[in-house]
């Protein structure tokens, strides 16, 4: 790690941790509406101060219901509609449990769909894997 900080997402905290190819995110707290659209809006300004293109969202330490369907969609559009407008774009790989991690991925299809550069997991050396891959061109 080369540099730690904390910051707030909503009821979530989120501690920050640069390190050399990407930075995490580590929250924790309770799951409230409109969760994934701070904590995402958190890790992109995280990841554009330090210099880097990609974060690790680690959720793992989230508690509360599960998102609804309808909260799941209208996030994941959003966090898609945020992510685009960040230049360079910022790849983001979401860390966490069911249930509060769709069993199907449904936020990450509905955003994937919308152009995002996520992808969600609940094993976090997949996650790494994904996250530091270097992306292919065509």
């Amino acid at each position: 790690m080369t540099g730690q900080g904390e910051g707030s997402a909503g009821n979530i905290r989120c501690e920050v941790r640069e390190h050399p190819g990407h930075v995490e995110l580590v929250c924790v707290g309770a799951y409230y509406p409109g969760a994934q659209l701070n904590v995402a809006r958190e890790a992109l300004m995280a990841a554009s101060r330090s210099g880097r293109t990609a974060a690790l969202i680690d959720v793992r330490q989230v508690a509360g219901p599960a998102p609804t369907m309808s909260e799941r969609y209208d996030q994941a559009v959003k966090v898609a509609q945020l992510q685009s407008s960040v230049s360079p774009r910022i790849r983001l790989a979401l860390l966490g449990h069911e249930p509060i991690v769709h069993p199907q991925r449904f936020g990450e299809i509905v955003a994937t769909n919308r152009g995002a550069l996520l992808r969600v997991f609940t094993d976090e050396a997949l996650a790494l894997e994904w996250l530091l891959a270097k992306p292919r061109t065509p």
